[in-house]
């Protein structure tokens, strides 16, 4: 065998297996929306620039301190405000868009030639139908294609603009445009687009590209100068809504002094009066901005030279004064950080400003002039004494304990939470032991800081209680002292000294006064100046009334010119000037608030507030008496055993009077009248336990504490006061006399008590009167005939103890008189005197007398008569005895009703008869002859039921009264009985009350009717109240009604008023209609003589008066209005006015309107040339011309037609609306700043 050969065999475990499923991944390209938003920021020019650190979106920065950026792709452009600033691309814009739809290929570039010249740039917009690729495992993912924008400049060579790509995957198509900007060209553009990345031609990739279409721009360059400008463009799928924009950064430039450094806030050198402009949040400028501003503040209406520039720069100094800020450093006094969104009133935005700085702005003498609360270089303004005040009269006053507060709540813009605004507390403890807590809010406007906002309301609670205020008038010189001057006022009565008065005489530094004073060396002297100012030196030296002082004053003093006085140990009071008034000719009122300078530091730094001595009168509280004793004699007077308590005590150092209190047995105190002895006396006192006290006043009104005495037991008077003997009513025309008796032994009666009351129960009685003893008559008037009440009365001593009540138990019954008797005999005599009382006297005696012609005769003879005709009457109504009734049932038995209240079983013997009150009821009464019936039926219902588990009370009651009448044709009553009454009188009133747990109503309905033949007239009336839990409605109608024939005349009256939680409604709606249907029948004209007829035509007349009223009031508005219409109608002329009258009112504005129209149509026949009778200038065609009382009322339409089968008609209209009236107070809008200045 040969050589053995190697044969590897290899192989592998073999089974079943399940292929892989390929994925494809998800779209990952979607078409996004860009955002862009051109923000007007404010007016400009702004002095800073924000970065991204600067801009927020959602309050979030672009970019955060470290770096990072927040929101990636956002695009934005700055604009200061100048007025030479560059316009912003693209906002806004024209664009024109070509549509293409070309595959861009990598071997075939895209290219358009652009020749308009104007373009500002191209936008490309790009399109994938769907990109994606597959791999060898079948999964399907993105792909990614780069491209590039070139652009060829007047047939330069190609520069690349853009370069981007797409990268991911999309099934349902994408898109995306690319904005190019355009260099300026003189020929024109080439636009070229290439695919960088080579076209796949592989059936498993899908990169078609194509180009949709381009659009040609050209941006309107609006530069919008003077306003500062942010553009921003960002992602739209970075936010769910449009974000919130802010920006921080310096803003607006405003004019400040040319020797000032806003950045630290220094003062360089003397100002000369000039301005520059620079950025500045210091308030004072920014007011003086606004007011010289003719752009968008008062400069059109306010000149520079019209404003207290020097004013005004001293409180910016002050303004940019640093204080300590609580947290170890310090900061400027005051800041302005806040931005105006929109349109306010001057005077409203100018005093929020100047509140910012504790000031005030006025418009006085042709100026306008701005003061601050601050310290001031010169502390005083002018000095008023007694002698230049009219009459020496200074008034004082304060305000309430309710206006004094101890917390304020002080909001502000805190820019740690985004510039929202915060509350802080600042609390005065002193004010809140005395005033207890009483908050106040205070709107802190533009400030920014906390430490600034309680600085402000330590301010507003340390000026609140500084509230004293002086009222004065005086002369010419009312006219020096402005608003937020500080004045001294010299009033030696509350100062205890004399601080005030005239200069005899001037001689160089010695000042010559009018009246010796305690002035030293050391004090100061204020005199009023010649130029209306007022200056204070210090006292070198005095002789007798003559004054030298250190330094001469500015402007030599002259004679009867003011003084005043600031000692070292009192004080002149200070005064800020809060308003003065011209009273009269050449006299002025000025009032003015308490000023103390030493606040301002108390505000800043917390020192302690001092307070002025302003008076040297000692106001310290006087001791209370050592002791109080109580004593007690007996003596007789009059026969009377008469008990004395004596009240003493010793005299107390300083004091002018005493206040004496005293009790009984643990009983109430009683006040004895104010005493300057050291006892009083108490007379006619009671046995019993005592207690007095006593304390001091002093000549200013100030008590001491109270002074007790120590329980003493006294005897006197056992018992209380006795009851009165008897006690009558006696009736008495409109009134009711009251007598009762005082029994012996009661002298020491101080009153009489009467009490009295509809009920008789005494707890739930009235006090009538108290009646000084010894009275004991007392007359009750003015009351209506037959009221009763019932009385009782008791005695009260001269030590207030009160008696038992007589009678003790029921009262003692009294009615006013109804017998007109005494008012008959008033009057008796006063008519039979006259003439015409005699011819009623002779009428009257028919009445009771026996002669022709006498009433008694006439009823006699018609009783009679009636009483033969009843006889034939048939009578349904009757009661028998024999027959058996229904419930309901109505009888008659004799001339009175009955209804059957039960069913009534048949009696014979007549026990179940009328008026048994077990079967029947009476409701009215009956009388009927042939020729007439009367009848009254009254009929009261009552019900209580239960429904739903509430209970219901229903009542009702009706009244009826009916007469009528028909005439006796002597064919029986049979007849009669089948004929209707020709005469019909009716009277009915049905009332009623239903009343459940939350409603209750009442109804009542009143109808009365006449009637004759076919004549009627009628009176309706329907009144209806509601009563809920919630509203309360009241409404009634009134109808009144005439017919004769044709003709009728009706009178309408609705009134409704309805009143709930939240409104009021009243309306009324009146109506008035006439109407005149007739026919003239023929007429003879000269009697029968003439056979001439003259017969009239049938016409309708109709008038009508209608008057509508509605007011209705809620919350939020009220609204009254007056609809007015009276109209007229004869066939088919009609005649209309109609008048509105409407006023308006609400939270913001009133209105008043009033609209009149007057509408006229009428109709006429033609004569016989078919012309018309119309004057001639209507038959030419001409309307005519208008009076010029037409002229005033305004304008006029005529028209006239004109058609042959017809006759002419006219219609005039004439309506004017007088001017509407409209109040309305200015609004405005708090939003949050989109501005935030640093």
């Amino acid at each position: 065998m040969g050589a053995a050969a190697h044969l590897n065999i290899s192989g592998a475990k073999g089974g079943d297996s399940k292929p892989k499923t390929p994925v494809e991944a998800p779209d990952s390209l979607q078409s996004t929306n860009i955002a862009k938003i051109l923000l007007a920021v404010g007016e400009g020019e702004f002095d800073g620039v924000p970065t991204e650190r600067d801009i927020y979106l959602d309050n979030t920065p672009i970019m955060d301190a470290g770096g990072n950026v927040n929101f990636p792709s956002v695009r934005w452009e700055w604009r200061p405000g100048s007025v030479e600033q560059e316009y912003i691309q693209g906002i806004p814009s024209i664009e024109n868009e070509t549509t293409v739809n070309v595959e861009l290929r990598s071997d075939n570039p895209f290219t358009r030639a652009l020749s308009n010249t104007q373009l500002s740039a191209v936008r490309v917009r790009m399109s994938w139908p769907r990109l994606a690729q597959q791999d060898s495992s079948g999964n399907t993912n993105g792909y990614r294609i780069e491209y590039a924008i070139d652009i060829a400049t007047d047939g330069g060579a190609y520069v690349e603009a853009s370069l981007g790509a797409v990268d991911g995957k999309t099934t349902n198509g994408y898109q995306r445009s690319v904005r190019v900007n355009l260099p300026k060209a003189t020929s024109g553009w080439m636009l070229r687009v290439r695919r960088i990345t080579p076209n796949a031609n592989s059936g498993t990739v899908a990169d078609t590209m194509t180009i949709a279409g381009y659009t040609e721009i050209i941006d309107q360059k609006l530069r919008y100068p003077n306003t500062a400008l942010l553009y921003i463009e960002f992602d739209a799928q970075q936010f769910q809504n449009i974000p919130a924009v802010t920006v921080k950064c310096k803003a607006k430039r405003w004019p400040v002094p040319s020797n000032y450094d806003p950045v630290t806030r220094t003062y360089t050198g003397v100002w000369d009066g000039t301005f520059k402009q620079a950025w500045t949040n210091n308030p004072a400028f920014v007011t003086y901005g606004l007011c010289v501003e003719d752009r968008f503040g008062l400069g059109k209406r306010i000149k520079s030279w019209m404003v207290d520039k020097w004013e005004m720069y001293r409180i910016a100094q002050y303004c940019d004064q640093l204080v300590p800020n609580g947290q170890g450093g310090q900061e400027p006094r005051f800041l302005c950080d806040m931005n105006l969104q929109g349109r306010a009133e001057a005077w409203t935005l100018l005093r929020d400003l100047s509140a910012i700085y504790r000031g005030m702005v006025y418009w006085a003498h042709g100026s306008l002039f701005m003061q601050a609360d601050m310290p001031r270089a010169q502390d005083i303004d002018y000095v008023f004494t007694r002698s230049n005040v009219i009459d020496g009269d200074f008034v004082y006053g304060g305000a309430e304990r309710s206006t004094h507060y101890s917390r304020a709540l002080v909001s502000y813009d805190n820019p740690a939470n985004n510039y929202d605004t915060d509350a802080i507390p600042v609390t005065d403890l002193a004010l809140q032991r005395r005033f207890r807590d009483r908050p106040i809010e205070i709107s802190a406007i533009g400030c920014t800081r906390a430490s600034e906002a309680q600085r402000r309301g330590k301010w507003a609670l340390l000026s609140n209680n500084q509230d004293r205020t002086v009222t004065f008038k005086t002369g010419m010189e009312g006219r020096i002292p402005l608003p937020g001057y500080v004045i001294p006022v010299a009033d030696e009565l509350p100062a205890g000294r004399p601080n005030g008065g005239r200069i005899s005489a001037v001689a160089g530094r010695v000042v010559t006064l009018d009246r010796d004073t305690p002035i030293k060396a050391g004090d100061r002297l204020i005199l009023n100046l010649p130029n209306g100012s007022a200056q204070a030196r210090t006292v070198q030296s005095v002789n007798g009334r003559a004054v030298t002082v250190t330094t001469a004053y500015s402007v030599q003093p002259e004679p009867e010119l003011q003084w005043a006085i600031d000692y070292d140990d009192l004080a002149v009071q200070q005064f800020r000037v809060l308003k003065t008034t011209r009273t009269q000719e050449g006299e002025y009122e000025i009032t003015a608030l308490e000023f103390n300078p030493s606040k301002f530091a108390a505000i800043d730094t917390g020192a302690k507030l001092d307070e002025r001595p302003i008076s040297v009168i000692p106001l310290t509280t006087v001791p209370p008496p050592a002791s109080v004793t109580l004593t007690s004699a007996h003596a007789v007077s009059q026969g009377i055993a008469v008990s004395t308590m004596t009240i003493a005590w010793p005299a107390v150092q300083g004091a002018v009077a005493y206040d004496v209190e005293w009790r009984k047995d643990n009983g109430n105190w009683i006040r004895l009248q104010r005493t300057g002895t050291t006892s009083v006396d108490v007379v006619g006192i009671y046995a019993g336990a005592y207690l007095a006290r006593v304390r001091a006043v002093s000549a200013f009104d100030i008590t001491s504490i109270w002074r007790d005495s120590i329980l003493t037991q006294l005897k006197g008077k056992e018992g209380l006061p006795p009851a009165v003997t008897y006690l009558t009513a006696t009736s008495i025309v409109f009134g009711i006399s009251l007598k009762w008796g005082i029994p012996p032994g009661a002298e020491d009666t101080q009153r009489t008590e009467l009490w009295y009351g509809a009920a008789n129960d005494r707890s739930k009685a009235t006090k009538l009167a108290d009646l000084a003893y010894p009275q004991t008559e007392y007359v009750m008037q003015g009351l209506k005939a037959g009221v009763s009440f019932f009385f009782w009365a008791r005695l009260v001593d001269r030590t207030g103890n009160i008696g038992p009540w007589y009678p003790a138990g029921s009262g003692v019954l009294g009615q006013s008189g109804s017998d007109a008797s005494p008012v008959l005999e008033l009057i008796s005599g006063q008519i039979t005197e006259s003439e015409l009382g005699q011819d009623l006297l002779t009428e009257i005696e028919k009445i009771s007398g026996e002669g022709p012609g006498s009433v008694n005769g006439r009823i006699d003879a018609a009783k009679q008569e009636l009483e033969d005709l009843i006889n034939d009457l048939p009578d349904p109504l009757e009661y028998l005895a024999t027959k058996a009734y229904a419930k309901d049932d109505s009888v008659r038995k004799g001339q009175r009703l009955y209804m059957a209240i039960a069913a009534v079983p048949a009696a014979a013997n007549g026990s179940n008869a009328p008026p048994n009150p077990t079967y029947w009821v009476d409701i009215g009464s009956i009388s009927s002859t042939v020729n007439g019936l009367a009848q009254a039926v009254t009929k009261n219902t009552t019900d209580i039921a239960t429904v739903d588990g509430k209970v219901a009370v229903n009542a009702g009651m009706l009244q009826a009264v009916q007469s009528a009448y028909r005439d006796d044709n002597g064919e029986g009553a049979l007849t009669d009985a089948l004929r209707g009454w020709d005469t019909l009188a009716k009277v009915s009133e049905e009332t009623r009350t239903r009343a459940t747990q939350n409603e209750a109503t009442a109804t009542r309905l009143v109808v009365v009717e006449s009637r004759v033949d076919g004549n009627t007239a009628n009176v309706r009336l329907l009144e209806r109240t509601v009563a809920t839990n919630e509203t309360a409605t009241a409404s009634r109608f009134a109808e009144v009604n005439a017919k004769v024939g044709g003709n009728t005349a009706s009178i309408s009256q609705l009134e409704n008023t309805v009143t709930n939680n939240e409104s009021s409604t009243a309306s009324r709606l009146q109506s008035v209609n006439a109407r005149v249907d007739s026919t003239n029948q023929a007429l003879d004209q000269e009697k029968v003589d003439r056979g001439n007829a003259v017969t009239g035509e049938r016409q309708a007349r109709e008038a009508a008066i209608e008057n509508e009223a509605t007011a209705r009031a809620n919350g939020d508005q009220a609204i009254g209005q007056v609809v007015e219409t009276v109209s007229a109608k004869v066939d088919q002329n009609a005649s209309k006015i109609q008048s509105v009258e409407q006023a308006q009112a609400d939270t913001n504005q009133a209105v008043t309107s009033l609209r009149t129209n007057i509408e006229a149509v009428y109709t006429t026949g033609r004569d016989d040339n078919g012309e018309g009778s119309w004057p001639r200038h209507l038959r030419a065609g001409k309307a005519r011309p208008r009076s010029p009382r037409n002229r005033r009322r305004g304008p006029r339409q005529s028209t006239l037609r004109r058609r042959k089968p017809r006759p002419w008609k006219c219609r005039s209209i004439l309506g004017w609306t007088r001017p509407m009236a409209r109040l309305a107070k200015p609004t405005s809008k708090s939003r949050r700043p989109a501005l935030r200045c640093k």
